[in-house]
């Protein structure tokens, strides 16, 4: 079934079969998604999720499925879940006999844990970031009329949509910088420590990458904020 939304040309599938021609035989096809104000403000649409499709999707794709999140790199950090998980079952022993809110302290242990493998640390303005990352994905995640015509620049004043999502660009960007200058801060401390006496964070190998020089295409400190944004999300999950 096909729909006109707007300025932007939908199919809906719900047979498998031309589910299978569409993801499969000519994927490369609907690679692409309609760009969103959303990914456009956050980084220009550099991360993996909102990225063009073409060579650099194909690169930091690459990089996130072999460098990122392997499942190798996802069990590395199984002694992060382990340390946190001791200390929330030590948290909630102490508090035997009186009432706890567990829903709470499992989103606290979710994000402590993401927060570990991405930065290296609990960073100090983890609640903060997690409830602006919140904002950002119910934004984008939402009906924007601007998002349906997105040649009538106006609609973007006029829905706020454009000023709610810069307000937030601009606390995230905040934050990445500060993780990025603790980070290194971090790696000048490390330095003359052998390689593997420490666990590498996301922001340990993408930096490592940024400064190897071998990708096609060189990644600034924007883009490893993107995927970092990006990434931060999927480890939550």
């Amino acid at each position: 079934m096909h729909l006109q939304l707007g300025e932007i040309s939908a199919l809906v599938v719900s047979s498998r079969r031309v589910a299978k021609e569409i993801l499969i035989k000519n994927d490369i096809a609907f690679a692409n998604r309609p760009e969103i104000l959303a990914g456009k403000i956050m980084y220009n649409s550099t991360d993996i999720a909102l990225s063009p499709y073409g060579s650099y999707w194909r690169q930091m794709k690459k990089i996130c499925t072999l460098e990122l999140l392997s499942a190798k790199k996802v069990k590395s950090f199984s002694y992060i879940r382990e340390a946190e998980v001791k200390l929330l079952t030590k948290s909630i022993l102490s508090s035997s006999g009186s009432p706890i809110n567990l829903s709470e302290k499992l989103h606290t242990l979710m994000n402590t844990i993401t927060s570990r493998a991405a930065f290296g640390r609990i960073h100090k303005d983890q609640d903060l970031l997690v409830r602006m990352l919140q904002e950002v994905t119910d934004l984008a995640g939402g009906f924007d009329v601007a998002d349906l015509f997105p040649s009538y620049k106006f609609l973007h004043v006029v829905t706020r949509m454009s000023s709610k999502l810069e307000r937030i660009h601009k606390i995230l960007d905040s934050i990445f910088t500060n993780v990025i200058e603790e980070h290194e801060k971090d790696v000048q401390n490390r330095k003359g420590v052998k390689e593997g006496m420490y666990k590498e964070d996301f922001l340990d190998i993408l930096f490592r990458l940024k400064d190897s020089g071998d990708l096609e295409f060189p990644i600034s400190t924007d883009n490893i904020k993107a995927v970092i944004l990006v990434s931060f999300q999927y480890l939550k999950q």
